[in-house]
């Protein structure tokens, strides 16, 4: 008798297959069968299924089409591109290259003890943070105490006013169990507030709230409203006193992290779900409708400005694409929106994998020709799967195949040649994303430096999973970027030496909001 556990696995799997031809999702599997009017009657016409070829040989199409744009001539070329775009939005764009109020970096020598907010879309952080000076090297900045809270749906959708107190609430709880003397003394405290949604600035310590999305009703019935000043009340209403002194995005906070730790940074990247970066460029780089409305007094002051570039948006007619990109492109909500994140972040490198292996499924036999489950669905591929087989270095990759085996309810383990292949796939994935983001990072940096002009060394606050986790991301991603400037280099004869390091940063978001507070002038 056949033993049970064996007989629900193929009942599994015949599950699996008819639900597999029955359904065929969009973008995986070319129809067997389409209509075709002819003299006024529609008949149905059999088309070939896919050519069938050996997994060798799309394993080297693959390699080929992915290392094809990573060439270090076509990488100079790319980035010469992307600098001219930016330079174009630099003067006139409502969408990217926005100029934030922070004209200032910190001289690395601001002291004391900030409140710094971090509200994302799942959590709500609240923390006190020291900062001791520069000169306590690797202890410049510590978290005394921090909170964190989960934004679940219920408080996603959660009215202004309740959401606010909910806020408040949590604030004064940190300061009750920080034992923050503030609080006994009834004194106003500084704080400062990493939003990550939509939001018109209108200064430093305050922006108009803008529909969020993400499921949140908060923004409901105060559209246009202060944020500091709805949290200020907020707060005021449970008896504490504070004062919001900064409102930021992440990528800003991130750059003053690190320029509090180290004076030659003047960029930062964000490269985990989604990807930004933010450039500190003098004021005069930037056309004077971008400035919007603002006091003569703040021009009087700034001489340069830390720019949120919103650098997911460029690259398109510039990157490369292959047909997985021009798949997943066509697929999404917003085609050509984000050009650059479709092809360098954990949110698409998984999908990008998936199209992939769907198509090796399809026309070379790979797991038998039998698509596992979880790649009907899109987006359903983790990017912590690919850095998990590009990491394996075991004999066969057996650490990783076993993984695959799991995740993709294989019956068996991916065999040696299957393994090869998808290992194939992820490097040639994952390296492309790093020479992207490496020569969107030099365009940037060409924006304040020239590869002729005197030595020079940038530092660039890198945050983020897939800039600081994924294996070997980052060492390439400067090492791309260091590659490109040394050819420009041979080409002018320049014998100058520039340095881009890519420095990973802890907790950026809340302690470079903290610094925000300590740098502000009013």
């Amino acid at each position: 008798m056949m033993p049970l556990e064996i007989l629900q696995n193929i009942l599994r799997r015949i599950d699996r297959l008819i639900v597999f031809f029955i359904i065929r999702p969009f973008g995986l599997l070319r129809p067997k069968t389409t209509s075709t009017p002819t003299s006024g009657t529609r008949h149905n016409v059999d088309l070939p299924g896919p050519t069938m070829r050996p997994l060798h040989e799309f394993q080297q199409e693959v390699l080929t089409l992915f290392s094809a744009p990573c060439n270090i001539e076509k990488m100079r070329y790319m980035s010469q591109c992307l600098k001219n775009e930016y330079v174009k939005k630099l003067q006139s764009s409502t969408a990217c290259m926005l100029p934030s109020f922070c004209h200032t970096l910190p001289t690395g020598q601001e002291r004391g003890t900030f409140i710094a907010l971090d509200v994302g879309g799942s959590t709500f952080r609240v923390a006190l943070v020291e900062l001791a000076s520069r000169s306590h090297n690797g202890e410049e900045m510590t978290i005394k105490h921090m909170t964190v809270n989960k934004i679940n749906e219920e408080v996603r959708r959660l009215p202004a006013a309740e959401f606010f107190a909910w806020m408040a609430i949590k604030i004064q709880d940190m300061l009750h169990q920080s034992g923050d003397e503030r609080m006994a003394q009834n004194e106003t405290i500084s704080i400062g507030l990493a939003w990550s949604f939509p939001i018109e600035q209108t200064g430093y310590r305050g922006g108009n709230i803008q529909p969020m999305g993400k499921g949140f009703k908060c923004h409901e019935g105060v559209l246009g409203q202060d944020l500091g000043l709805l949290i200020e009340q907020a707060c005021q209403a449970r008896g504490v006193r504070v004062r919001v002194k900064a409102i930021i995005n992440d990528s800003s906070a991130t750059l003053l992290y690190q320029a509090y730790k180290d004076p030659t940074t003047t960029m930062s990247l964000i490269l985990g779900t989604g990807t930004n970066a933010a450039i500190y460029l003098p004021v005069k780089a930037l056309g004077a409708d971008k400035f919007g409305e603002r006091d003569p007094s703040w021009f009087d002051r700034a001489e340069k400005v830390i720019i949120n570039t919103e650098v997911s948006m460029f690259g398109k007619d510039i990157l490369v694409m292959t047909r997985w990109d021009e798949q997943l492109n066509r697929a999404h909500q917003l085609p050509d929106f984000q050009p650059l994140e479709y092809m360098t972040t954990g949110r698409y490198l998984g999908e990008i994998f998936r199209l992939v292996i769907a198509e090796a499924v399809e026309t070379c036999q790979l797991f038998g020709g039998v698509m596992p489950e979880n790649i009907l669905d899109r987006y359903s591929l983790d990017t912590a799967l690919l850095a998990a087989i590009e990491e394996d270095t075991t004999m066969g990759c057996i650490s990783s195949a076993e993984r695959v085996q799991k995740e993709f309810g294989l019956l068996n383990t991916p065999s040696l040649a299957e393994m090869s292949f998808l290992r194939t796939a992820v490097e040639s994935i994952s390296h492309r994303a790093t020479a992207y983001m490496a020569t969107a990072v030099h365009a940037l940096w060409s924006l304040e430096h020239n590869e002729q002009d005197e030595n020079s060394k940038t530092s660039v606050a890198a945050n983020g999973s897939v800039v600081s986790m994924y294996p070997g991301f980052r060492a390439r991603c400067q090492n791309y970027v260091a590659n490109i400037i040394s050819a420009n280099q041979k080409l002018s004869g320049s014998t100058s030496e520039h340095q881009v390091i890519m420095q990973p940063t802890h907790e950026a978001t809340i302690l470079g909001t903290a610094v925000a507070v300590a740098i502000t002038d009013e």
